[in-house]
């Protein structure tokens, strides 16, 4: 385990026991509340394969704090997890364990939330800055300009392992997030490589395909290996290291070589331009004219390729109606850099949902 001190301040409004938890790491945090903001006060970092039930590491994240300082108890706590959570319940996705509210709230006497990991998201895009290049890059419009944010609409979708849709409306001030399964719409290709990429995929999984498999870390894996098959690309170089990664890795090397690799460059941008185009067709739906969020590990590890000669917003900007171009120009596109949103997010849904 490893902790991170991060504020000084243990003089909050209401203290929040806060959980991101994944397949390759658990993260647990105790987050302040005051004025309206949160601030991670510390944050406690596990590997979740060493771990068979959450409840003892909480329990040691509760007694290392109160050992720190006495003001360090929470009041709420609200775990997010990747999974899907029913009745305050979640099997972890990549995980042997689960992660059980009612459990954890017998054990520790603290009232206990579980929520899906992109709920947390959601919940924690209200507490960002947009104007925080710290937490925000803000995309331009294929004209220069930044649109400004109006009305109540929020959507976020977040490329990862899997495709995370979501979006945010606001009550009398407060906002709430909404969760979907939007990742696994049908795809639409909307070009003749997408065609005959969607061809490939719907041969070879017997059926039509949903977005997530183009839009994603298992998108760029299916991208490779339709040049490989289809495309006859020859597998020299770095793409002998690719091809004999796990599938799972492949994603992170491709990315990594995109600068100094034609094909690693010709997969990446298929990427984004796939990953414009579904946030486009999101946008006609939600109307997000607050902000459409693009979160998740590639958009953050790969802002440049984002924002490099335009590529995802011209792509995004682009529709077969033309009186609708300029409807899509009015949306404010952000790129979600906090790593820490998911922490966040759960104290928010805490102070929301539970209070």
């Amino acid at each position: 385990m490893e902790a991170k001190w991060l504020s000084n301040n243990f003089d909050y409004e209401k203290i929040i026991l806060s959980g991101d938890l994944g397949g390759t790491n658990a993260n647990l945090a105790l987050v302040g509340k005051s004025e309206g903001k949160y601030t991670i006060i510390v944050e406690y970092i596990y590997k979740s394969n060493n771990i068979n039930d959450i409840i003892e590491p909480i329990n040691e994240v509760l007694q290392l704090s109160k050992d720190k300082s006495s003001n360090l108890i929470p009041d709420l706590c609200c775990i997010s997890a990747a999974g899907p959570v029913d009745n305050n319940y979640c099997q972890l996705t990549n995980c042997d364990w689960n992660v059980d509210g009612e459990k954890i709230q017998s054990a520790i006497g603290i009232k206990t939330l579980v929520i899906n990991d992109f709920l947390a998201i959601g919940y924690g895009i209200p507490t960002l800055d947009v104007n925080n290049p710290d937490q925000i890059t803000k995309i331009p419009t294929s004209d220069g300009s930044y649109p400004v944010p109006q009305g109540v609409i929020k959507a976020v979708v977040g490329a990862g392992t899997g495709l995370g849709v979501g979006y945010l409306n606001a009550v009398s001030g407060i906002y709430r997030a909404n969760s979907s399964e939007g990742g696994h719409s049908g795809y639409e290709s909307f070009d003749e490589e997408t065609r005959k990429l969607k061809e490939y995929i719907t041969n070879k999984i017997g059926k039509s395909p949903g977005t997530e498999l183009f839009v994603s870390g298992q998108g760029i894996v299916n991208i490779y290996y339709y040049l490989k098959e289809k495309e006859n690309i020859e597998i020299t170089g770095i793409l002998k290291e690719i091809d004999e990664a796990p599938d799972e890795g492949k994603p992170a090397i491709i990315s990594k070589h995109a600068r100094e690799n034609e094909i690693c460059m010709n997969i990446m941008k298929l990427f984004v331009k796939m990953y414009a185009r579904f946030a486009s067709n999101l946008s006609l739906i939600f109307l997000p004219f607050a902000g459409m969020y693009l979160a998740g590990g590639i958009v953050t590890k790969n802002e440049w390729l984002f924002l490099e000669d335009n590529l995802f917003i011209k792509n995004f900007e682009k529709n077969y109606n033309p009186n609708i171009r300029p409807l899509l120009k009015k949306i404010p596109v952000y790129i979600i850099k906090d790593y820490s949103i998911s922490l966040f997010g759960a104290a928010n849904a805490a102070v929301t949902l539970m209070e």
